[in-house]
């Protein structure tokens, strides 16, 4: 019977090609759609899964109360990991891992090759206990033994030894906090097969945590012995057996922490702990983790229903096709019930033809995905590979799909045609009804509108993508080249090398900032202000610190007042402030212009504040990530000591070709700057 089926389907799809071309070209581009859809949900689901036993993993961090203000923090005090194991049978182990945000610089003296990295973690032994742990050169129960040993990922090392095993070879860093800025000789142990990209920590190096044993145990402090109220915190992890109950834990542990705590009214600090594999998702961390790791889970509510939605509109459109041509076969299926084929039989006719339709659209739909996959990469801001494609969820899910697709496409020209009359179509009297006609124009509607919801949603979002695009930073953006330099060189070096960069006459700006724009987790710019001329109400404002160039290299708009002039050395004590900033003081723009301000970070002490006056007032402008609504800033002409970055405005179109020029700049001006900076 089944030969029978796929002999009068073949030969109806002979018949009619232009219809079947229709159809499998209509059903390809939906299922072709709905697959990348899915590539990317799965992605984002299987976000740090692929550690063993993923499921009883769970991030340590910290939930802080201070003066009022409270958030969550992923890092969490020294001593806290050791109290956990030993006071809950629960906590089979765990990790910690010291990240130091500023970007460390890996020396090959023999190459004299150079690379600055932030993916370099301090790392115990109990890592690879922990976490995925694929060695593929180096004994895995020793490569952390060493306080000088260092385990390079499989695509650091190519970049540094090409081929080559490199264990045993040597590597020297240098890093601002770590080495004081010295290089340290540290012996290769071993290569990790690269991460996943789906991980939040990419470890392009791991480094014994006993290189660090010093700077922990200084100034008569040991990190692993704070309990919240000094220096010593980790990014940690934790490993429970299954089915534990990590509330009660966290609960009775906060007891702990209490208890070894001094009581401070005006803050807070609680454990908190986290499922490893919601970390991606999870809100809170965005402004401590790297916020290209945090992803946002509307959005795939968002991308699911708009799979659901193409798949909606490929079946109609085929049921409406299919019904529009019922007249074709109406004779056909007449005659085949006159000769005895019973509904069952048509109907399995029917939806027979539907599958075979649909499972040749997926052939396409394949095709399509392949050719389409580098340019979703892009839009998606992934690397999936043909690899990503066989996976066995996308498999299943794609599969499932078609069946679905298949099934829902035909089932009511199925039902609608098998059901017609063999005396009313062989007689050719009108064969349909008023409920049939009032079901397919039904499904017209309904086409045309989920049509015009996605036309207009996506309308919506292009609107949006341009208003980011052509923000005040985003157009600056593509013309800025920024270098890290944040304790890797002095600022003589950084005048000099400004000085020689600007001799070319195609170079607008050089200047720098405290603040890598549009990025949430860069160091914080949180800062307390206050305003002699106000009482002191404090105000708690962001704060970016830069040079006399700042406001020129990101096109800011004066409003009023006047910006950094570069030819009054008093002006490194002035400040802007934007439009949010003076609608929080309540004040017009004439009154603020010309008034003092006291700022500092919130864990200075009073007199470490730094006192400067009003001198102008530029337009608000996106300097946190489009997750953050604009809040009030001030913009200072002092860079900041520590947190620095330096911005260079290239001429457009030329990009690549100024880069070059300022890299041999770098070298001729300042002969360590490549070791430096990372050029």
């Amino acid at each position: 019977m089944f030969r029978n089926y796929l002999t009068i389907a073949l030969r109806n799809f002979r018949r009619q090609k232009g219809f079947t071309i229709l159809n499998i070209t209509g059903l390809a581009i939906g299922l072709a759609s709905v697959t990348l859809i899915y590539l990317f949900i799965i992605d984002e689901q299987d976000f740090d899964r692929f550690h063993p036993d993923s499921d009883n993993l769970y991030i340590l961090g910290t939930h802080r109360k201070v003066n009022g203000q409270e958030g969550t923090s992923a890092y969490a005090a020294g001593a806290w990991l050791k109290a956990l194991k030993s006071h809950f049978p629960e906590v089979v182990g765990g990790t910690q891992v010291t990240s130091m945000g500023y970007p460390a610089s890996f020396w090959d003296r023999q190459t004299d090759k150079i690379l600055l990295s932030e993916n370099a973690f301090w790392v115990n032994p109990d890592f690879k206990s922990v976490f995925h742990f694929p060695l593929l050169h180096g004994d895995p129960e020793t490569v952390f033994d060493k306080p000088n040993g260092i385990v390079l990922s499989a695509t650091i090392a190519r970049q540094f030894f090409g081929d080559e095993n490199p264990v045993g070879k040597t590597l020297e860093i240098s890093h601002i906090y770590a080495t004081d800025n010295k290089y340290i000789p540290l012996t290769i142990t071993g290569v990790l097969d690269d991460y996943p990209a789906n991980s939040h920590i990419q470890p392009d190096y791991l480094i014994s945590t006993g290189m660090l044993r010093s700077m922990m145990t200084a100034n008569n402090t040991n990190w692993l012995e704070n309990w919240g109220a000094g220096p010593g915190w980790f990014l940690t992890y934790l490993h429970t057996t299954p089915n534990a109950d990590v509330e009660k834990i966290r609960r009775l542990f906060n007891q702990v922490v209490q208890a070894n705590l001094p009581k401070d009214p005006t803050r807070l600090v609680e454990p908190a702990i986290m499922p490893l594999s919601g970390v991606h998702f999870n809100q809170e961390l965005r402004s401590s983790y790297n916020n290209s790791r945090i992803g946002d889970k509307k959005y795939l509510y968002i991308f699911a229903s708009t799979a659901l939605l193409v798949i909606i509109i490929a079946s109609i459109n085929y049921m409406n096709l299919a019904t529009a041509r019922a007249v074709r076969r109406a004779k056909e299926i007449g005659l085949r019930k006159v000769l005895g084929s019973n509904r069952l039989q048509l109907v399995g006719q029917f939806l027979g033809e539907s599958l075979i339709t649909t499972f040749a659209a997926l052939l396409l739909a394949l095709v399509l995905v392949v050719l389409l996959l580098p340019l979703f990469s892009i839009i998606a801001g992934k690397q999936f590979t043909l690899a990503h494609l066989v996976q066995g969820k996308l498999i299943g899910f794609t599969v499932g799909t078609t069946l679905l697709v298949g099934l829902l496409s035909g089932s009511y020209p199925a039902l609608y045609l098998s059901g017609l009359l063999p005396i009313s179509v062989l007689k050719n009297n009108r064969f349909t009804s008023r409920s049939s006609d009032w079901l397919r124009k039904s499904l017209v509607v309904l086409q045309y509108t989920i049509t015009i919801l996605l036309i207009v949603s996506t309308g919506i979002m292009m609107k949006q993508m341009n208003f980011i695009q052509h923000s005040t930073l985003s157009q600056s953006g593509d013309q800025l080249l920024s270098i890290r330099w944040s304790g890797m060189a002095s600022m003589d070096k950084y005048r000099s090398l400004k000085q020689r960069i600007l001799e070319d006459p195609e170079i607008e700006v050089v200047t720098m900032a405290n603040h890598l724009p549009n990025q949430d987790y860069f160091g914080s710019l949180d800062h307390d202000v206050t305003f002699p001329q106000l009482g002191n109400q404090p105000y708690s404002w962001a704060a970016m610190h830069g040079d006399f160039d700042l406001p020129q290299a990101f096109n800011l708009e004066l409003i009023a007042g006047r910006t950094f002039r570069k030819d009054n050395p008093a002006d490194s004590s002035t400040y802007l402030l934007n439009e949010s900033a003076v609608k929080s003081l309540g004040l017009p723009l004439d009154k603020v212009l010309g008034m003092r301000l006291t700022i500092k970070l919130p864990y200075e002490q009073p007199n470490q504040r730094k006192e400067g006056t009003v001198i102008g007032i530029v337009r608000d402008f996106p300097y946190r990530s489009i997750h953050h609504t604009i809040s009030p800033l001030a913009i200072s002409a002092h860079p900041d000591p520590e947190d620095r970055i330096v911005y260079i405005k290239l001429p457009a179109g030329k990009f690549q070709e100024k880069v070059a020029e300022v890299e041999k700049n770098g070298n001729r001006c300042c002969p360590v700057l490549a070791s430096d900076t990372g050029l």
